[in-house]
C-alpha cells in the first residue's frame, strides 16, 4: 500500500497545527516475534547498539546514583516554566536525599503559560491568556510523551478537572490569498463533503495538489519496489544460509529543512508555501525552508520516507518504547491509563481556565515539599564550575550546588556560563519572538460568519495583506472552556521568523494597533469597534527554532557542557527536544529521573521476580538473547541522544502493538466507549504483567 495523498497528509496535521497556539530503513529479513502490547520490531540486518543480530548489547550502563552521606545532595533548577517545574516535581518525589532550590528570574510560574483577568466596561472579569491554553492528546502521534502529563495530574490530583473542548474547535481556517479558506474536518456529513469538494476545485489554497498528489504515488511507488526488492535479497540470503545484506548506517543521519522534504516528495512547493508553512507558523512561528523536518511534526513521515517501511510499521524513538512500561509500573498505572483512553476520543485536553490549573496545582504542590525551595524574582546571572561544585550566582551571591539542571532557553544559558564563550554551541540554536495580542469586544457576532478554532496565515501571502507579519488568530470565544460574559474573543499572534531582521520590535501599545489592523483587514472588524479590552505582551525568544542541523549543534553541544561542568549541569526544554507543552514536561520528567535516579529509563523496573511490567519484559527479551542495561538516552548533560547516531535512538514498532492510540485495536484497549473498565481487562492485565491490583488506584477508572 503507498502512502496517504499529500493533501491527505496536511488536513491531518493542519489540524494539529492550532494546539500549541506544539532511521534506519525497514532492513531485509523477518522480524523477530512480537513481544506482547508495546512491541518494537528487530530487523535480522540491524547492526546497532541494542539492536544487532542474533544477540544485543546495550552499551551506556547507567550510572548508579550518588553515595548517601550525611549531607543531603543539593540540586538547583533554573527557570520556573512547565520544564522546571516538572522536573521539580519528580525531584522533590524520587531525589529523596536531595535539596532542591527552584531559581525563577520573575515573579511568575509556568513560563509562558500566562493569564490575567480584565474587566470590561461593566465590570465583567475577562480572562485572557497569553500562552499556551490547550493541549492535543497523544492519541494521533508516535510518541507518549503525554503520559507524562497524565501521571502529573495523577499525583496533584487533577484528573477530574480536565474539560475538552468540542463544538466550534473542528472548524479552523487558512488566509490566502485575501480571504479565509475553511479546510476540510472530519465530518463525514453529505454537505461537509461537498464543501470539501468545491474548495479544492475553486480555491487558488490547493494549487498545485493534483500534480503533488501524482508525484508523491510515484514517488512510493519507487520507494516500495525498492523495499520489496531488498526483502527479496534477505529471504533469498537466509535460504541459503548467507549473511543477511548490511544496510546503510547513515540514512538517518542526513537532515534536510521541511521544505526540502516535502518539494522532494511532491515534486514543487505551492503547497508548502501556502498551507504547510501556515502550519508551521501556528506551532513554531518559524520557516518552513530552514526548520528540520526530522525534528518538526513530520518527523514520523520523515523517517518512514527514509526508510521504506510497511504501513503496519512505525519508526519509534527507544525512549518511548521505555516509557509506557515505566509509566504504568509507577503508582498511577490506572489513572494513567483512564485519562490516555479518554484522549483517545477526545483530542484536545484543557482545564476551565486553560492550563492555569495545571501550573497553579504544580506550584502547590512544591510548596508541600519540604525539600524544595522556590526563589521567584531571582535571575541567575553567572554558572561556574570549581572545586567539584558548580557556583550558581544571582543577586550577586553564589551559592554552591552538587548537580544544576537549567531549563532556560538555550542562548540565555550560553551567555551566563563561565568562563565566557565555554558553551558556543548553544549560542547557535536559534529562537524567534512573538506578539501576543488578547482582545474582547462586547458584540458576540463578530465571527458569525466564520465561527471556528481560528486561522493561520501561511508564507504565501503578501506583504500587502499581512505588513504586520501576522502567523494567526484564535477565536477564544469560540473555543471557551468556561462560562464567560458573552463577547468576541480573539488572540493575535503576529512575529516568528518573519521579525527576524526587523530593527526594531513594536512596543504593547503599537501591538495592539497592529493587531487591530489584522482582524480589520482579515475579518472586517472596524478598528472603531466600540468596548474594545485588549492587551499585549512580547514574548521574547519564546519558541526556539530546531533547524537543520540542530543535532549536530546539540552534540557539540554535549562535548562542550562535559568540559566545562564536568557532568554536573545538564540541560531540558525546548531548546533541546520537542517545543510544546506536553514535550516540554517529558523533558522535565527525563531529566529529573536521571538525577534523582543516576540512571536513564526504565526508572520503575522492579528487581524482585515476577513483579512488574519491567520485569515480564526484560524476561522477554533474555529470551530473544538481548540482554544487558537499557541505554541511557539523557545522561549527564541531557544530551546524550545527540551524540549517537540516529540509527542507534529508533526502533521499529508494530502500529497495532502500541498502546493509547487512535488505531489502538478495540481488544488492547482497557475501557469501553462510555468510559468504563471492560469486565476482565485490568485483572488480565495485572495478572499477566505480576502487578499487584491492590497496589493500584483503580477506583478512578469505570
Amino acid at each position: 500500500m503507498t502512502s496517504k495523498r499529500p493533501e491527505e497528509l496536511f488536513i491531518a496535521l493542519l489540524r494539529s497545527a492550532y494546539s500549541n497556539g506544539c532511521r534506519r530503513a525497514v532492513l531485509p529479513g523477518r522480524p523477530t516475534r512480537a513481544l506482547p502490547q508495546l512491541t518494537f520490531l528487530r530487523a535480522q540486518t540491524h547492526s546497532r547498539r541494542g539492536f544487532a543480530t542474533g544477540k544485543a548489547r546495550l552499551s551506556h550502563v547507567p550510572q548508579s546514583p550518588p553515595p548517601s552521606s550525611d549531607e543531603p545532595r543539593r540540586i538547583a533548577v533554573l527557570g520556573g516554566g512547565i520544564t522546571g517545574l516538572t522536573a521539580a516535581h519528580y525531584l522533590a518525589r524520587h531525589a529523596k536525599d536531595a535539596h532542591i532550590t527552584l531559581y525563577e528570574g520573575g515573579d511568575h510560574l509556568g513560563g509562558w503559560i500566562k493569564g490575567e483577568v480584565a474587566q470590561t466596561a461593566e465590570g465583567e472579569d475577562i480572562l485572557l491568556q497569553r500562552g499556551p491554553r490547550m493541549l492535543r492528546s497523544g492519541a494521533s502521534g508516535n510518541k507518549y510523551d503525554d503520559l507524562v502529563l497524565y501521571d502529573v495530574l495523577a499525583n496533584l490530583d487533577l484528573g477530574d478537572k480536565i474539560v475538552y473542548p468540542k463544538g466550534a474547535a473542528n472548524s479552523r481556517y487558512l488566509y490566502y490569498p485575501d480571504h479565509l479558506v475553511k479546510l476540510p474536518s472530519e465530518d463525514t456529513s453529505l454537505n461537509n463533503i461537498l464543501q470539501s469538494i468545491r474548495s479544492f476545485l475553486t480555491e487558488p489554497l490547493w494549487e498545485g495538489a493534483f500534480a503533488a498528489g501524482l508525484h508523491n504515488w510515484k514517488h512510493s511507488l519507487e520507494r516500495k519496489n525498492k523495499r520489496d526488492s531488498r526483502e527479496l535479497e534477505a529471504r533469498t540470503a537466509l535460504m541459503r544460509g548467507e549473511s543477511l545484506p548490511t544496510t546503510d548506517r547513515t540514512l538517518f543521519e542526513k537532515d534536510e529543512s521541511v521544505a526540502d522534504y516535502l518539494l522532494r516528495i511532491m515534486g514543487e512547493d505551492r503547497l508548502i508555501k501556502n498551507v504547510v508553512s501556515g502550519m508551521l507558523h501556528g506551532i513554531y512561528g518559524g520557516d518552513a525552508y530552514k526548520l528540520s523536518a526530522k525534528h518538526t511534526i513530520f518527523d514520523r513521515f520523515w523517517y518512514k520516507d527514509q526508510a521504506m517501511t510497511h504501513d503496519s510499521i512505525m519508526w519509534v524513538a527507544i525512549k518511548d518504547v521505555f516509557l509506557p512500561y515505566d509509566i504504568l509500573d509507577g503508582p498511577n498505572a490506572w489513572h494513567v491509563i483512564d485519562l490516555a483512553e479518554k484522549g483517545i476520543r477526545h483530542k484536545l485536553i484543557a482545564f476551565e481556565d486553560g492550563l492555569l490549573t495545571l501550573v497553579r496545582g504544580l506550584e502547590d504542590d512544591l510548596k508541600e515539599w519540604a525539600n524544595v525551595e522556590i526563589k521567584r524574582n531571582t535571575p541567575v546571572t553567572s554558572l561556574a564550575h570549581k572545586d567539584g561544585k558548580v557556583l550558581v550566582t544571582a543577586e550577586g551571591k553564589s551559592e554552591e550546588f552538587d548537580q544544576v539542571l537549567s531549563t532556560l532557553y538555550a542562548g540565555q544559558l550560553a551567555e551566563i556560563a563561565q568562563p565566557a564563550n565555554s558553551l558556543p554551541s548553544l549560542s547557535e540554536v536559534p529562537a524567534v519572538t512573538i506578539m501576543v495580542v488578547n482582545m474582547w469586544y462586547p458584540n458576540e457576532d463578530l465571527l458569525a460568519a466564520n465561527p471556528g478554532f481560528g486561522y493561520l496565515i501561511p508564507q504565501g501571502v503578501s506583504e500587502e495583506q499581512n505588513p504586520e507579519r501576522a502567523l494567526g488568530v484564535l477565536f477564544d470565544s469560540d473555543i471557551q472552556t468556561r462560562k464567560e460574559q458573552a463577547g468576541t474573543k480573539l488572540t493575535v499572534m503576529m512575529g516568528g521568523h518573519q521579525w527576524d531582521k526587523w530593527a526594531f520590535l513594536p512596543d504593547e501599545e503599537m501591538g495592539v494597533e497592529m493587531a487591530k489592523n489584522v482582524v480589520h483587514r482579515h475579518l472586517g472588524i472596524s478598528p472603531d469597534e466600540k468596548g474594545l479590552v485588549a492587551s499585549a505582551r512580547l514574548c521574547r525568544d519564546c519558541l526556539p527554532q530546531h533547524t537543520v542541523g540542530h543535532r549536530d549543534r546539540l552534540r557539540k553541544a554535549h562535548y562542550e557542557l562535559s568540559s566545562a561542568f564536568q557532568g554536573q549541569l545538564m540541560v531540558a526544554g525546548p531548546s533541546y527536544t520537542t517545543v510544546g507543552v506536553i514535550p516540554s514536561m517529558r523533558a522535565g520528567y527525563d531529566a529529573a529521573m536521571r538525577i534523582a535516579r543516576g540512571s536513564g529509563a526504565p526508572h520503575f523496573r522492579h528487581k524482585e521476580p515476577g513483579v512488574g511490567l519491567w520485569n515480564w519484559y526484560f524476561e522477554t527479551l533474555e529470551s530473544l538473547q538481548m540482554k544487558g542495561e537499557v541505554p541511557d538516552h539523557v545522561g549527564t548533560t541531557g544530551l546524550e541522544w545527540a551524540t549517537e547516531s540516529d540509527a542507534n535512538n529508533m526502533a521499529p514498532m508494530a502500529r497495532n502493538a502500541m498502546w493509547f492510540k487512535s488505531w489502538t485495536p478495540e481488544a488492547s484497549l482497557f475501557v469501553d466507549e462510555e468510559g468504563k473498565l471492560k469486565p476482565g481487562r485490568m485483572d488480565a492485565f495485572t495478572k499477566k504483567n505480576g502487578i499487584k491490583t491492590s497496589n493500584l488506584m483503580r477506583s478512578r477508572v469505570g
